[in-house]
């Protein structure tokens, strides 16, 4: 019985320390995503990626941690004005990173074909984060482009590149093991 114990202690120990790793792999990437597109950074992929790949609260964390990572590299590297109207664009794009999360956790089922799964989680972030930004941007009456066919086809290329990077960089943190995949992780959990 202590042995069991003890293996299950250290599985979980194991699980934990890769779900940190790969947050903060995750959020690294996002700096460089940051950098590279400021506001149009693949939050909705990082949702999707997360509600695929992740439990409820990990995946939470996982997005507020990129969301924050994003703005943080805004703020302090990218000389966002520091003014009422970044900050509450700031908050926005954070609820929408959440919603969309959400969103891409109740389209996709464990039991969905595996094919579709990845489809799914990556439409309902994307839509779902998108339609928060704008109804953002109504209630703070913007009159940009930033909705415009051509910056949210941009921002839509952005987010699927992007996402696919994350699935492959999923795919080798779990072939070298530092992550476990989520039926394994469940399994081992219920052990």
């Amino acid at each position: 019985m202590t042995d069991r114990t003890a293996d299950t202690s250290n599985a979980s120990t194991s699980q934990t320390a890769g779900t940190a790793i790969w947050i903060a792999l995750i959020a690294g990437l996002t700096v460089i995503g940051s950098f590279s597109f400021a506001c149009a950074a693949p939050l909705a992929a990082v949702a999707a990626l997360a509600a695929l790949k992740m439990g409820r609260s990990e995946g939470l964390a996982l997005v507020v941690t990129a969301w924050l990572v994003n703005q943080a590299v805004g703020f302090l590297l990218l000389s966002y004005p520091h003014t009422a109207d970044s900050y509450a664009w700031g908050a926005a794009i954070g609820v929408s990173a959440v919603l969309g999360f959400l969103a891409a956790c109740i389209a996709t089922r464990p039991a969905m074909p595996q094919p579709l799964s990845p489809v799914i989680a990556f439409a309902a972030a994307f839509v779902t984060y998108q339609i928060g930004l704008y109804l953002a941007g109504v209630a703070f009456a913007y009159e940009g482009d930033a909705f415009s066919i051509a910056i949210v086809t941009e921002v839509l290329v952005i987010n699927a590149v992007a996402y696919v990077a994350f699935v492959l960089v999923h795919r080798a943190a779990i072939a070298l093991e530092l992550v476990t995949p989520a039926t394994q992780a469940t399994a081992s959990a219920a052990s």
